[in-house]
């Protein structure tokens, strides 16, 4: 079995477009998605419409799924969270209703089992989308016991913008980084390709190019309406994360 595994797109049509064009190359028979869609980038509903027509096997809901939800909640206290809001709103707006319906079903984390291996697929961690699994996590914290706790051998999960494949205790961690924009230097679009056979998990990362210099202008110039897209410019450039933010 082929897998490939997606996250963090945030609404790059460009990079996903190029992403799901390469794992078709190399005969993917599943899409797994772990999180962040469509908010944060320019296409949200074409971002949406290409992955639902691949038919994922797993969407999990990320933070920023969450986000568009809760929209109405949002009360700015100063500048920066009014443009924040602005942004969320014109996304919102920009969705159609059956997909913000369908994306509010999506679960934060989902059980499964792949040839003899139970899985665990997430965003952040099985418990919230914006708690990340890293290498160095605190062996006393909770976040720690609780992931030895449970029974899957394989945790797929994503929220970093970093890829990785590390193994805690017994626990096999699988990050396939960020489609829509990197935070680990590289900044070419990021997912895992997994081929499982005979239930052994060979894992790769996958880089791909993708008409990034198009998409950086086009943000750009989206600049002028969002300031927020201001940080998302930064790490297109950079493939690291903004620090103003």
């Amino acid at each position: 079995m082929k897998l490939a595994v997606l996250s963090d797109v945030h609404g790059n049509y460009r990079a996903l477009e190029a992403v799901l064009l390469d794992a078709k190359s190399l005969g993917v028979d599943h899409i797994l998605f772990l999180g962040d869609l469509v908010l944060m980038g320019l296409d949200p509903q074409p971002c949406f419409d290409l992955l639902m027509a691949h038919k994922p096997l797993v969407t999990i809901k990320g933070n920023t799924e969450s986000t568009i939800e809760d929209i109405k909640l949002v009360k700015p206290k100063n500048e920066q969270e009014k443009q924040w809001r602005k942004l969320v709103r014109y996304t919102d707006i920009r969705m159609k209703p059956e997909a913000k319906a369908l994306m509010k079903t999506w679960p934060i984390m989902q059980r499964g089992e792949i040839g003899n291996d139970p899985f665990i697929f997430c965003h952040g961690s099985p418990y919230s989308y914006n708690e990340a699994i890293k290498e160095d996590i605190d062996p006393s914290s909770e976040l720690y016991t609780k992931l030895m706790a449970e029974d899957a051998s394989v945790i797929l999960c994503g929220h970093t913008h970093i890829p990785a494949d590390f193994t805690l205790r017994n626990k096999r961690i699988i990050n396939p980084g960020a489609v829509g924009y990197s935070f680990d230097g590289d900044v070419r679009a990021s997912y895992a390709f997994m081929d499982i056979h005979s239930n052994k998990i060979n894992m790769t990362i996958r880089r791909i190019e993708y008409e990034r210099e198009l998409y950086i202008n086009e943000v750009r110039h989206a600049c002028h309406s969002f300031k927020i897209f201001s940080s998302v410019l930064y790490s297109l450039e950079n493939a690291r994360p903004d620090p103003k933010y």
